[in-house]
């Protein structure tokens, strides 16, 4: 198995291409680069921030988000549901923590439905769970 670099980051990221029209923001993507980098540092926000080459106050704020969405507690980051198959990435469920990264969606638990659920966050159903966009 190859060793998880930076570089290794950022040519898993090309590869998958998340961006219309192949342009990528630099925001969206030095958000991606955060997250899919947790898959080697974990959720800590030094390491993570030394990792990526990203200011601390940047990778803290993503850090928060997510962990205010379950998707990241303090100590482990959880992508199983990024996995469709065998070395298969489900685009869909990557964007979506993706966009819970920046700010832009809430993911929520809804007792309802028994699942996590997604929103906008201006349309988040509840103030507990809505996170800001810092």
């Amino acid at each position: 198995m190859k060793t998880m670099d930076l570089q290794f980051v950022k040519d898993s990221l090309a590869e998958l291409d998340l961006s219309p029209g192949g342009k990528q923001p630099d925001d969206a993507y030095r958000t991606a680069l955060v997250v899919v980098s947790a898959l080697a540092c974990g959720p800590d926000t030094q390491r993570l921030a030394k990792f990526t080459q990203l200011p601390v106050e940047f990778v803290e704020a993503i850090r928060r988000r997510m962990i205010a969405a379950e998707l990241w507690t303090e100590l482990d980051v959880n992508c199983d549901h990024w996995f469709a198959g065998a070395n298969q990435v489900s685009a869909g469920a990557l964007c979506a923590d993706l966009l819970v990264a920046e700010g832009t969606v809430v993911r929520a638990w809804d007792e309802a439905v028994g699942d996590y659920r997604y929103w906008l966050a201006e349309y988040a159903p509840a103030a507990s769970h809505r996170q800001r966009a810092d």
